[in-house]
């Protein structure tokens, strides 16, 4: 009985090393996949095992699946790099976004589940043909090509989750906590009085400019004075220097002024046009 058992199993595997050669032949040449150092190859026809042939169908439909957007992204990548988009294209981009995001997500779920399958079903293969080894191994090759490239799409998609799509919301929406900052002054050392001569601003506009330059800090002190014909006025001892405190004018009123309603600068002196 062990010497049955030894020969049946020499047998295996020099049947084993027969078919691998067989195979390798019957392989057709790599398709070219998003990650060429992959090497992707994918059998020339089916193997005749419908359990193994679902199951590389499946693999590489994900596998394809996830090139397909990845190609997409890349293009609406280079799409907002190099034109600039009206509102209406980046809420379409945005809609666009959500939808592969849910894509990717499942395609993830699937992948997972491929993999967690493809040791039971090189396991289901060894014990279904059995009775014809000369098989065996070719359906080995299968499954582990199969569940090859589903892992390369796996990590494909982690990056097009974390990477590619923060990117292109960032690009779609490029205000972000840097931007919005508020510029503020020192709160140390020596101060200093500057005017701020204002022209042409209403009595609302006025107020919430006054508003805004009270809560810069490193400033000890404001006093305004408004007139409807001629110039108003806000007047500010602060630390640091006048073009310091321009600057942060411009940083935390945006939403009320920006460098084109200066009209002149000096030490001690802002004269805004409105």
């Amino acid at each position: 009985m062990k010497t049955s058992t030894f020969g049946i199993a020499a047998l295996f595997f020099l049947l084993l090393m027969f078919a691998s050669e067989s195979y390798a032949q019957t392989v057709a040449p790599p398709q070219p996949p998003v990650n060429n150092a992959a090497n992707i190859s994918r059998p020339s026809g089916e193997l005749g095992i419908p359990e193994i042939d679902d199951y590389v169908t499946n693999c590489y439909s994900l596998y394809d699946q996830t090139n397909a957007i990845q190609s997409q992204l890349n293009t609406m990548q280079q799409q907002i790099i190099v034109k600039k988009l009206t509102d209406a294209e980046v809420s379409d981009f945005d809609t666009q976004l959500q939808g592969i995001n849910g894509q990717l997500l499942s395609l993830r779920s699937q992948g997972l589940l491929l993999v967690q399958s493809g040791s039971d079903m090189r396991d289901n293969a060894i014990k279904d043909l059995k009775d014809k080894p000369i098989k065996i191994p070719s359906a080995v090759i299968r499954v582990k090509n199969a569940t090859k490239a589903v892992n390369v799409s796996l990590k494909n998609i982690n990056t097009m989750l974390t990477v590619t799509i923060v990117d292109i919301n960032k690009r779609l929406h490029p205000k972000t906590a840097a931007d919005t900052a508020k510029v503020q002054l020192a709160v140390s050392g020596k101060t200093k009085k500057t005017s701020i001569n204002i022209t042409g601003i209403s009595f609302d506009q006025f107020n919430a400019l006054y508003t805004g330059i009270s809560s810069i800090t490193g400033i000890k002190s404001s006093s305004k004075k408004f007139s409807s014909s001629g110039k108003s006025q806000i007047e500010v001892v602060h630390y640091g220097t006048t073009d310091g405190l321009l600057t942060a004018i411009l940083s935390n009123c945006k939403n009320l002024l920006s460098e084109k309603n200066i009209g002149s600068t000096e030490n001690g002196k802002i004269a805004l046009v409105f």
